[in-house]
């Protein structure tokens, strides 16, 4: 450790800087910290005026929809992020529009049909037993397509390396948008506004990103193989994409499953509270989120390329740079917990063993590095993939168990066994595969 802070010179800082990815790290980790602040002023609002049951009600409804979300893309947004690079630099155009046509009309298909089924589910068994989650879920369901098509189409952003544009509709005008709805509908509706009205102008939110997303993704992803003849090559595609949802719908789940358990069990307000301890935690990771937007196109394009070190020393200095921006944050929830989450309203102060349990599992997230993208982006998808299996048991299991007994408490348990189990199985695992180090215990 101290021979990489003996490293830090004005030179190298400077040249760090100069390249483009630390540019692109740079820029699209100001979009996170604007999003950082947007979000928080979103929870701070609803939870102030309308409190931790009506925190707990949106978060439950989009916890579903963001997740299903994920597996209506069946792959093919990680996909973009694995292959497409690869076929620009063997000029494989026809590939990439081919591509473009069959996940839309896929992801289209399967999206819709998921909310359906979730509708008739949710009607027919009255599932979640708590009527006003059930119908904050009902309401955040037709987000779930718009949701779907905007995960592909800034994952081809994405691909194409405009790292900054794939981040702006969804990271900057989304939150600006419904901050500033949530403003004018309390000056006009005063203290009759309602967690369905605010679920409402999320919605809207989501539209209007989306909108944005793709007249971007046309002109700066389209344009470039609307001359191409369509080719498919949807074996393959098919093949390789399935395992890349499985690691990501995965991953994703593991993310979610507290509150969906939480909301089953024990209602809106523990599933309020434990969403924003769990958000606030969250914090600490979003510059590791701003360097795997980065990393991802960068990693596939490097290791196909054969730049191993190249690769392992973009890796070792971003994460190092990255966990300097996010010691300040870690270090004041683990001291204040309390303070902070009693700016949301006194109903949330009984979170404190949450939000220091889940910020000590966050600490080892960022510490064993970029690992999913690591294995995923260089062909070991089937290795991160049986990873997250044996984890989703055990935590789903640990859930189960402990959220009826503990309700937050236990669901902070089971998430942060899991952080710490699947980071550090999948930081062995990218060593063993590649010989790459993607933790913080590599100084050069």
């Amino acid at each position: 450790m101290f021979t990489f802070f003996r490293s830090i010179t004005i030179v190298n800082i400077r040249e760090w800087l100069q390249s483009r990815h630390a540019r692109d790290l740079l820029l699209v980790f100001s979009i996170q910290v604007f999003s950082l602040i947007a979000s928080l002023l979103i929870s701070l609002t609803i939870t102030n005026l309308l409190g931790a049951a009506a925190y707990g009600i949106f978060s439950y409804g989009f916890s579903w929809v963001n997740l299903l979300a994920v597996f209506s893309c069946m792959g093919y947004e990680q996909l973009a992020l694995k292959e497409l690079p690869a076929y620009r630099v063997e000029n494989k155009l026809g590939l990439i529009r081919g591509y473009f046509r069959y996940a839309t009309k896929r992801i289209l298909i399967i999206s819709i049909s998921l909310s359906g089924v979730l509708f008739l589910f949710s009607y027919l068994l009255e599932h979640p037993e708590d009527n006003l989650l059930r119908k904050g879920l009902w309401l955040a369901l037709p987000a779930l397509p718009i949701i779907a098509m905007i995960n592909l189409r800034f994952a081809w952003l994405r691909s194409f390396q405009f790292n900054t544009l794939s981040q702006f509709p969804d990271k900057v005008l989304r939150p600006l948008l419904l901050l500033l709805m949530l403003w004018v509908g309390y000056f006009l509706y005063g203290a009759s506004m309602n967690v369905w009205f605010v679920i409402t102008m999320s919605v809207a939110s989501i539209v209007v990103a989306l909108f944005t997303g793709n007249s971007f993704v046309k002109r700066k992803v389209i344009s470039v193989v609307s001359g191409a003849e369509p080719a498919y090559d949807i074996v393959a595609w098919n093949k390789t994409a399935l395992s890349l949802l499985m690691v990501n719908g995965i991953y994703f789940y593991l993310t979610q499953v507290q509150i969906l358990i939480l909301g089953s069990f024990r209602g809106a307000s523990e599933t309020g509270v434990f969403a924003i301890a769990a958000r606030l935690s969250d914090l600490e990771g979003y510059m590791l989120f701003a360097l795997n937007v980065v990393l991802a196109p960068l990693i596939s394009k490097l290791y196909a390329e054969g730049k191993i070190m190249e690769l392992q020393s973009v890796i070792t200095r971003s994460l190092w740079f990255g966990f300097l921006f996010s010691a300040p944050l870690i270090f004041c929830f683990l001291i204040y917990p309390g303070f902070f989450l009693g700016l949301f309203g006194a109903e949330f102060g009984d979170g404190s063993f949450v939000l220091i349990l889940l910020t000590l599992s966050q600490i080892v997230n960022f510490a064993t590095g970029s690992v999913g993208y690591m294995l995923t982006m260089t062909g070991h998808h089937k290795i991160a993939m049986q990873i997250l299996v044996v984890c989703a048991f055990i935590t789903t299991c640990l859930s189960f168990l402990l959220i009826p007994v503990y309700g937050k408490e236990g669901a902070a348990i089971s998430a942060a066994i899991n952080n710490v189990v699947l980071n550090v199985a999948m930081a062995i695992a990218v060593f063993r595969k590649t010989g790459i180090n993607s933790t913080l215990l590599r100084f050069r």
